[in-house]
């Protein structure tokens, strides 16, 4: 792929240029701290990119520099934040938009149909833990483990009665700052975003058997479960 065309870096920082046309406001505020609504009182966005180690972090600049400025025109946003996995395989973007508004009928950018489409879903936070009076969203603070289960929309009911339930249990866990499950509106997703102090301390918390994917978690015989460990790269509100 070719990226010259659209990527201006200042040292190791992409600078935020659009070139899809929409102006950056020279008071856009990036790099502030995200407070995540435990009460549903915004829409939650989640895009969930799968991509090539070598595409990743041109896929990171495309979506600050092209994509964000396109939602942060809409009236309708709040905050959004990017986040690279540290196996380099996957990008997600955590928004949140005033209540009602679905994110997905913004047109995305020409450059991002270079990459694989994303997994976007329109989600509800139905169980939130922390061990913090609020849960914030920073550059460099925190490990976000992103678990996504798949499941039929039959099961998801009793997916959120026993992620609830594990959500409990798991906050007590040294290491784990907060975590957040969420429900796709569409009934075949179930989101955790959860935030450790370090990936040691996650990889710690896998081996108790109600987490452990190779032993019987909470969530066998209802959901397929994959997650990645990232890190916070771009805030924006």
């Amino acid at each position: 792929m070719k990226r010259r065309d659209f990527i201006r870096l200042t040292g190791t920082s992409a600078m935020l240029v659009s070139t899809s046309g929409v102006p950056i406001a020279a008071s856009l505020k990036t790099q502030k701290m995200i407070t995540i609504d435990p009460t549903n009182q915004l829409s939650v966005g989640l895009d969930l990119y799968a991509v090539a180690p070598h595409h990743q972090s041109a896929l990171v600049v495309s979506l600050i520099q092209e994509q964000l400025p396109v939602w942060a025109a809409t009236p309708a946003f709040v905050s959004a934040s990017v986040h690279e996995s540290l196996d380099q395989v996957s990008v997600f973007v955590y928004t949140q938009w005033k209540p009602l508004f679905d994110y997905r009928t913004i047109p995305r950018p020409l450059v991002l149909s270079e990459y694989s489409a994303p997994d976007s879903q329109l989600l509800q936070v139905f169980a939130s833990r922390s061990k913090s009076q609020a849960i914030t969203i920073q550059q460099g603070k925190t490990i976000t483990h992103l678990a996504e289960f798949k499941m039929m929309p039959i099961h998801q009911g009793e997916m959120v009665v026993r992620a609830t339930s594990a959500v409990g249990e798991a906050i007590n866990e040294v290491g784990l700052h907060s975590a957040t499950f969420h429900r796709s509106i569409g009934g075949t997703r179930l989101y955790n975003y959860g935030q450790w102090e370090s990936e040691e301390a996650f990889k710690t918390f896998l081996k108790k058997p109600s987490f452990n994917p190779n032993q019987k978690p909470y969530w066998d015989g209802l959901a397929r479960n994959e997650f990645h460990l990232y890190r916070v790269v771009h805030t924006q509100s």
